[in-house]
């Protein structure tokens, strides 16, 4: 029979690492309290980058029982320090680790995530109109990490990432489980130093693609065509189904929202008003993977003067509504939008609002489908003071609606028309969805 035998006692570091567990484990709790609605936080100003304060939820318990389990796993820690049989196997902070994101991968949402310190420092979630990196918004809703879209004139876009790619490798490492966020930490990088991306295009071709970092100035707003409009022929001119310039026509590409958008906007906005001769405007959001909330609204709010621009629905059912202001510079200049599976967040708010309000028609693919509200929340208790030390949790914490309600996140933005384009079709035929959106503003 077995001898019993009186345990050690645990190591000041082991007791430090036994109360660091037993913290993340309450925070973890927290951040499932998110998930189940116990308790949450209105998002103010709306940015998805937005840090404005500390969360707030209780843990149920029923007669003083832990009714979560966090006194369970601590006990299961200390069993496991204590007799485990391959102690090397115990780490404090693989146990920390796979805690917290159990509690995560529980909620079933790709877009509640813990970020650490070093996330943070690498500018994870930047949504600045300047930082260094490859310029390419990713995604991991499909299950895997995936290309939305690259940005406009970015090293991404140079090398040959096109929207819809599917990351393979990231420098030889297989991205097999990781996130969207872990995918940026990886990518990311210095200006001047080369990542490798291994890719799987929508076609099924796999290729490596070595590509330069750079330091990404985001211009936002442009009033020459995404795509040449006749591949070979057409240069940066706006050109119709003939051939013939559609100078009749305003054409803005907007790639995504951040601080300054809405200043590019309002002086290309301030041109175009100038200009009696336009029949209508070309509103291209094609790729553009979204940005900042505030911006959004600002952009939105230009080209209407009245009604509903979003709903957001927190978690305990609060409804917040914002609404368009009179004043806009576009307001009754006709519109057509023009989006694909590359359209995503605030461009899927931007299309809904103008949508809904009769303000525009949408041509293309339905989009992406991401209306989920996010918020940064730091975590300040796992014993060092140091700004970030302790990572934060990137948290789910409302759904947007359309006007009209419909919800954007899983659905997206349904077009009008309902027109593919195929890399096939826009080589053989060119900017077929240009093409239909200047026959509408012309009233063919």
């Amino acid at each position: 029979m077995d001898i019993p035998r009186e345990q050690p006692q645990p190591s000041l570091a082991e007791r430090s690492a036994r109360a660091a567990v037993l913290v993340f484990l309450l925070l973890a709790i927290v951040t499932l309290a998110f998930g189940l609605g116990w308790g949450v936080k209105t998002l103010r100003g709306g940015d998805s980058n937005g840090t404005q304060g500390a969360a707030s939820a209780s843990v149920s318990s029923t007669n003083g029982k832990d009714a979560v389990g966090a006194a369970v796993l601590s006990e299961i820690y200390d069993l496991l320090k204590n007799n485990y049989v391959d102690k090397a196997a115990i780490n404090p902070d693989a146990f920390r680790s796979a805690a917290i994101n159990g509690v995560l991968q529980s909620l079933n949402d790709s877009h509640t995530a813990y970020l650490t310190a070093d996330d943070l420092k690498r500018g994870a979630l930047d949504l600045n109109a300047t930082y260094q990196g490859i310029g390419a918004s990713v995604s991991d809703k499909a299950g895997a990490v995936q290309i939305v879209a690259p940005f406009r004139d970015s090293p991404a876009e140079a090398a040959g990432i096109k929207a819809g790619d599917i990351i393979l490798e990231v420098d030889g490492e297989r991205t097999d489980g990781w996130n969207s966020t872990q995918a940026v930490q990886h990518i990311r990088g210095v200006k001047g130093t080369t990542v490798a991306l291994k890719v799987k295009h929508t076609d099924g071709t796999t290729e490596t693609l070595k590509v330069t970092r750079g330091e990404i100035d985001i211009q936002s707003v442009f009033t020459e065509p995404r795509l040449e409009v006749i591949p070979g022929e057409s240069g940066k001119k706006l050109v119709d189904r003939n051939g013939k310039e559609a100078s009749d026509i305003a054409y803005l590409n907007i790639s995504q929202f951040h601080e300054k958008t809405e200043s590019e906007l309002q002086t290309q906005l301030k041109a175009i008003a100038a200009n009696k001769s336009y029949k209508g405007l070309i509103l291209d959001l094609r790729g553009n993977p979204g940005g900042l909330l505030s911006a959004t609204v600002h952009v939105a709010d230009e080209f209407l003067d009245k009604g509903t621009i979003l709903s957001e629905k927190d978690a305990g059912g609060k409804t917040t509504t914002w609404t368009a202001k009179p004043g806009g510079l576009a307001t009754t200049i006709p519109i057509v939008i023009l989006q694909d599976q590359g359209s995503a967040s605030g461009a899927e708010v931007l299309a809904g609002a103008l949508h809904d309000n009769g303000r525009a028609k949408i041509v293309g693919t339905r989009s992406f489908g991401k209306g989920t509200v996010n918020q940064l929340e730091p975590l300040t208790k796992c014993g060092d003071p140091t700004p970030n030390a302790c990572g934060a949790l990137y948290i789910s914490v409302g759904r947007w609606f359309t006007p009209n309600g419909d919800q954007i996140e899983g659905v997206g933005v349904k077009p009008d028309i309902e027109l593919p384009m195929t890399n096939d079709d826009y080589i053989g035929q060119g900017d077929i969805q240009v093409f239909k959106a200047i026959d509408i503003l012309r009233g063919n």
